[in-house]
C-alpha cells in the first residue's frame, strides 16, 4: 500500500472539509449586514483565486487580502477595492508591473489586526461599464481566525488529582500535542506531537524513558492520529504523518507499522485488539476507512470503507466491540463486532450538515455514546444500544453547538461532554438529564471522566484545566501554557495528563477573555511568502490559466487545495502557522453538487439555492 504525497493531500483536504467552517456568532453579526446583490450584465469583469493569507494566526502578525481581476476585454479597473469591516479600501496590485488585465492581474490588501476580533470582507471592481464582486454571497467573508498565542509554548502536563496540583511539565515548543495516554495504574504515560512520540514512567519523570521521531513530519498543522495505550502501559498505538504504529513499551522501535493517513486511533484494555480510522491508498483508490488488527500483525482482519472520514474510534475493553463516527457527508455512529466489517449499528444520519464528532463505548461494549458538532439536529450528546440503530436517548440544549468532548465510565453508568460555548454535563446514561452543568469561560474541546464518575476534567481556549468534582459541584482550575486540546484521566484516578495546541479551536469563533483587547504590536510578524512555500513543495500557482481551458480550472482548483494542505505542513520550522483560504465562494469549480447532503458555501450553495443540504446553522 503506497500513499503519494498529491494523494495524501489532497485526500485529507477532502477529509477534513466538512470541520473547515466560520459559524457566526450572535456578537459577530457581518458589518452591514445582508450586502443587496449587483445586477449582472454582458460588460462585468471577473473577480476570482480570493482569499486571505494567512489564514489563522496570531495578533500582530501581517495578513494580506488577495483577488485577481480579469476582464475579457483586457479592460484596466476603474477601481479595486476591498470593503473591510464596512470601510470602503483600495486594493494595489501584488506586482506592480502586472498589467495583462485580460489573463488577470492580481491585487492585495496587507493588514495588521491588533485585537482579537472578527473581521469581515469583500471585493469590489467596476471595468466602468460593469460592476462585480467577491468573498460573498448575501454577507461578506470572515477572516482570518485570530488567536493571542502562536502556540510556542507547547506541553505535555500532569495534574495529581488528589491536590489538584500540576506535578509534570515537558516542553514541547512549537510542537502541538496531538494526544496523551495514561495506563490505567497510572505508572505510564504516552504522547503525540507533531513530530514526536513519547513514552514515560510516572515515578521517573525526568526525561522520556524513549521517543520516537517522524522524520517526515513537520511543525504545525492537522493533529488527528492520536495515542492510546493498553492497561497496564505494555503496548500502545500512536498515528503519526503516514503511518499507524504499533510499540511495546520496551523499545521505540515499533512492533509493527501500517501506511495510512490516520484520523484517529484506539486499542483494547487486554493490548490484543487495535483499530483506526484512516485516509487509504491502494493503487489509485482513495478510501476512507476504519481499520481493525490483532496485536501480531500489521494485516488487518477487516475494513469497513465509507465516503467519509472518521472522526474518532473506540473499543470495549477486550476488543470485542468497536465503536466509530463520520463526518460530512455520512454523519452516522457505527458499532462493530470485532468479529466482522458488518456493523452492528449503523445509524440514521445524526446531524442535518455536520460531522458526528465523538464516540465513546463502555467496558462491555453494551452502550456507545456520540457527540455532533452542531446546528440543525444535532445533540451535545446521543446514547445508543449495541443491539438497535435507534437511540435510546438524545440529550440537546437548544444551543446548536459544537459537541467535541465526550467521556464515559466503563460501567457504562454516566457520560460527561462538553461544547464549544462552554456548557458542561455530568449525564447518567439511564435518562438525558444532566445530573450537574457547569459553565466555564472557555471553548471546550478536551475531556476526558474518572472510571468512578467522581471527577471530570476539561480544558479549552483559556489555557486552563477545570477539574470538576461531580459530587459537590466544585470547580478547580490548573494554568498551563497555550489551549487544551486533549485530556486523559488514569483509570486508577490518580492523575490527570494534559496536552497542548490549537488544532481544534481552529476555523470558527471561541470564547476568549483577550477578544477586543488591545495589542501594541511593537514589532509585525512577518509570515514566509506565499510563493515560497508554494516553491518549496513545487506548487505552481495557476491561478491565471485561460477561463475556456476546463483542464486548467480543475488544475487552478487543485493547486489551491494542495497549497491549502502543504502550507500547514512547512518544512520552516520557524515559521508562524499560516494557511490559505480554501477555495472561495467565487472560485470556479465543477465540485459543488447541490443534493449530495453535505452543505458547500465556498461553492456557492445556499439555503436559498440547495435546501436539502444547507441548514444555514453552524
Amino acid at each position: 500500500m503506497k500513499l503519494t504525497k498529491h494523494y495524501i493531500l489532497i485526500f485529507l483536504f477532502i477529509c477534513f472539509f466538512s470541520l473547515f467552517a466560520f459559524p457566526i456568532f450572535s456578537e459577530d453579526k457581518p458589518v452591514g449586514g445582508v450586502i443587496p446583490k449587483l445586477p449582472k450584465t454582458a460588460d462585468d469583469p471577473e473577480l476570482f483565486n480570493n482569499f486571505v493569507y494567512p489564514n489563522w494566526g496570531p495578533v500582530c502578525q501581517r495578513y494580506q487580502y488577495m483577488v485577481t481581476y480579469r476582464d475579457r476585454l483586457g479592460r484596466a479597473p476603474k477601481y479595486m477595492r476591498i470593503i473591510f469591516n464596512g470601510r470602503s479600501i483600495e486594493m494595489e496590485k501584488l506586482n506592480t508591473k502586472d498589467n495583462n488585465y485580460k489573463q488577470g492581474v492580481t491585487y492585495v490588501y496587507r493588514f495588521v489586526p491588533n485585537k482579537i476580533d472578527s473581521n469581515f470582507y469583500y471585493f469590489e471592481t467596476s471595468n466602468g461599464k460593469g460592476k462585480t464582486r467577491a468573498a460573498i454571497i448575501d454577507s461578506p467573508d470572515n477572516g482570518p481566525v485570530l488567536f493571542e498565542s502562536s502556540f510556542k509554548n507547547n506541553e505535555i502536563g500532569l495534574i495529581e488529582l488528589k491536590t489538584g496540583k500540576k506535578i509534570f511539565s515537558f516542553p514541547t515548543g512549537a510542537e502541538w500535542v496531538g494526544g496523551v495516554a495514561l495506563s490505567d495504574n497510572g505508572q505510564y504515560l504516552a504522547a503525540k506531537t507533531s513530530k514526536h512520540i513519547y513514552f514515560f514512567e510516572t515515578k521517573n519523570l525526568d526525561k522520556p524513558v524513549w521517543q520516537y521521531e517522524c522524520q517526515q513530519c513537520q511543525i504545525g498543522g492537522d493533529m488527528s492520529g492520536g495515542i492510546d495505550i493498553s492497561a497496564d502501559g505494555s503496548k500502545i498505538i500512536a498515528g503519526i504523518g503516514n503511518k499507524i504504529l504499533f510499540f511495546d513499551k520496551s523499545s521505540n522501535k515499533p512492533l509493527w507499522q501500517y501506511q495510512a493517513m490516520p484520523l484517529a486511533v484506539a486499542i483494547s484494555k487486554n493490548g490484543k485488539y487495535l483499530a483506526a480510522g484512516a485516509a487509504s491508498s491502494e493503487g489509485k483508490k482513495q478510501t476512507n476507512v476504519l481499520l481493525f488488527w490483532n496485536e501480531n500483525s500489521e494485516k488487518p482482519l477487516w475494513q469497513y470503507e465509507t465516503d467519509s472520514n472518521f472522526h474518532d474510534v473506540t473499543l470495549s475493553a477486550e476488543g470485542t466491540f468497536v465503536a466509530a463516527s463520520t463526518g460530512c457527508p455520512d454523519r452516522r455512529g457505527y458499532i462493530f463486532s470485532k468479529d466482522s466489517n458488518k456493523p452492528l449499528v449503523k445509524s440514521e444520519r445524526l446531524t442535518y450538515d455536520s460531522p458526528v464528532s465523538r464516540s465513546k463505548i463502555s467496558s462491555d461494549g453494551r452502550i456507545t455514546a456520540f457527540s455532533t458538532e452542531g446546528g440543525p439536529d444535532s445533540s451535545v450528546a446521543l446514547l445508543f444500544s449495541k443491539d438497535s440503530p435507534l437511540p435510546l436517548w438524545k440529550f440537546d440544549n437548544q444551543k446548536r453547538n459544537s459537541s467535541r468532548a465526550l467521556g464515559i465510565t466503563p460501567d457504562g453508568k454516566y457520560i460527561a461532554a462538553a461544547t464549544m460555548a462552554g456548557d458542561v454535563y455530568f449525564i447518567e446514561t439511564k435518562n438525558n438529564l444532566p445530573l450537574k452543568g457547569w459553565q466555564v469561560n472557555s471553548s471546550i474541546g478536551a475531556l476526558d471522566i474518572s472510571d468512578d464518575g467522581k471527577i471530570i476534567v476539561v480544558g479549552g481556549t483559556d489555557n486552563q484545566a477545570y477539574l470538576l468534582n461531580t459530587k459537590t459541584g466544585e470547580k478547580q482550575a490548573v494554568k498551563f501554557n497555550e489551549f487544551i486540546g486533549t485530556v486523559d484521566i488514569s483509570g486508577n484516578g490518580q492523575y490527570a495528563a494534559i496536552g497542548t495546541g490549537g488544532a481544534v479551536y481552529f476555523f470558527e469563533s471561541y470564547i476568549t477573555g483577550s477578544r477586543g483587547k488591545i495589542f501594541p504590536c511593537a514589532t509585525v510578524i512577518e509570515p514566509p511568502p506565499r510563493d515560497q512555500i508554494m516553491q518549496n513543495f513545487g506548487v505552481k500557482d495557476d491561478a491565471r490559466l485561460p477561463e475556456k481551458d476546463f483542464l486548467g480550472k480543475i488544475k487552478r482548483f487543485f493547486n489551491q487545495i494542495y497549497y491549502f494542505i502543504v502550507s500547514r505542513f512547512s518544512k520552516n520550522q520557524n515559521y508562524q502557522p499560516g494557511i490559505n483560504a480554501p477555495p472561495t465562494k467565487n472560485q470556479e469549480s465543477t465540485s459543488a453538487v447541490c443534493g449530495n447532503n453535505m452543505c458547500e458555501p465556498d461553492f456557492g450553495e445556499t439555503r436559498e439555492n440547495c435546501q436539502k443540504d444547507c441548514s444555514g446553522g453552524d
